[in-house]
């Protein structure tokens, strides 16, 4: 039996500090890999940093003068990929077992793909210069752009530009509008706006890749051509992020393999949006947080990994100072219990002996807690371990050894 597992997580876009509800995606994939782990499997966890982009050009130029080059790119990003990496470290998500893999270090895989793209006819060199991904040639020989959105996504809608379409049914941006369904940009030709940040190609020309293409070649490259076997991400990705991850890979794959089913995600698992106070995060609202505005406030990182293990990821999560509160007490109550059970191992346990076998009822709470796991129910699981704490038939050793196996999963550093 292959246990093996191909894991991919979209990483963050290293231009400025993670929000609070970027890292709920993290928690999220931590546990994926935690629980997958858990099962016997053994996943290659891969995530994109993204330090080629719209932002990150912008903000280097910003920061480094209107000569900034590559090398000014790497500065201000490294700065932005080391809080990251601190986050995720107080996080307690296991940073030692991702493949971190930068779009900077992968450009000649960028350019080769695209050059593949070109030769099969799902790309195309426009009048400005910059290369394109031909959505109504996918449409064509595919048939279902838009599928991961939902059956319906494409009822009523005009998609792509075509090769011969106006310049104005072509989007150059990383990020557009949700119901834009016009033909991407894969390469972008340089200009004034990119300063000395570009890249050449005898191809493609001066420039740099779209947001789109980077996510379809570290899969590719990451996982050498294999299906990736769990992708994850925010709900917000859905589109047009990943719509455009699996056209681009399905191209280069060709309609025939992919009609004799070779695939590029066995299966997509996005964690739900982080509301505040009831609403979208936003500096424009003031309800844009970091870990660090957290901590600033006496809250523990993992108060709030706490927080979100007490939903399910399927569900939206309505952060208030009072929901963290309350999580950090919570939290804080589980750590004592602990604690007081840490206390009574050394005193003599065979007093009250279980009539029933010890392993056979640590085996019963193990395997309830394994089943919830397995589907990633972790308000469930969170149960099993309060019920574990107050069992009169477990002794002090045996709740201490099943709720430190627990925690391999939860991540609460709780033992």
């Amino acid at each position: 039996m292959d246990l093996k597992l191909n894991l991919y997580t979209c990483g963050p876009t290293v231009y400025n500090l993670a929000h609070i509800g970027n890292l709920r995606a993290y928690i999220f994939a931590d546990l994926v890999y935690r629980a997958k782990k858990f099962a016997g499997q053994n996943p290659h966890w891969v995530m994109n940093l993204t330090d080629v982009d719209d932002k990150t050009i912008r903000n280097t130029i910003e920061e480094f003068g209107k000569e900034a080059g590559i090398e000014d790119l790497k500065k201000y990003t490294e700065k932005y990929t080391e809080i990251f990496f601190d986050d995720l470290n107080k996080l307690n998500i296991l940073i030692k077992e991702i493949e971190f893999i930068k779009v900077s270090e992968v450009i000649p895989q960028i350019q080769d793909f695209i050059v593949q793209l070109i030769e099969k006819g799902y790309a195309y060199q426009a009048e400005d210069g910059s290369t394109y991904f031909n959505i109504e040639k996918y449409q064509q020989d595919f048939g279902h752009y838009g599928a991961l959105v939902g059956e319906k996504f494409l009822e009523g809608k005009k998609i792509g530009a075509g090769s011969t379409g106006s310049p104005q049914a072509r989007v150059k941006v990383d990020e557009y509008e949700k119901d834009n369904l016009s033909d991407f940009a894969l390469w972008k030709t340089r200009d004034e706006s990119d300063a000395n940040i570009f890249w050449s190609h005898p191809v493609l020309g001066d420039g740099r890749p779209g947001w789109h293409i980077e996510c379809s070649v570290i899969n590719d490259t990451a996982f050498k051509g294999e299906t990736t076997d769990i992708h994850t991400g925010g709900i917000d990705l859905i589109f047009p992020h990943h719509t455009n991850e699996i056209a681009q890979i399905e191209a280069l794959f060709g309609p025939e393999a992919v009609r004799a089913g070779k695939k590029f995600v066995n299966e997509w698992l996005h964690s739900e949006h982080l509301l505040v106070d009831g609403k979208k995060m936003a500096k424009s609202a003031n309800n844009f947080y970091t870990l660090a505005d957290l901590e600033e406030k006496g809250y523990s990182p993992l108060a709030y990994r706490y927080l979100l293990l007490q939903t399910s990821y399927k569900q939206k999560v309505n952060f208030t100072w009072a929901s963290l509160e309350s999580a950090q007490k919570g939290y804080e109550n589980l750590k004592k219990k602990l604690e007081k059970i840490k206390s009574e191992i050394s005193r003599d346990e065979t007093l009250n002996e279980p009539k029933v076998s010890p392993q056979e009822i640590s085996s019963t709470y193990l395997a309830d807690f394994s089943q919830k796991i397995s589907t990633l129910n972790t308000a469930s699981a969170l149960a099993t371990l309060q019920t574990v704490l107050s069992a009169q038939n477990l002794s002090p050793t045996q709740k201490l050894e099943l709720i430190t196996k627990f925690d391999e999963i939860l991540g609460l550093k709780l033992t």
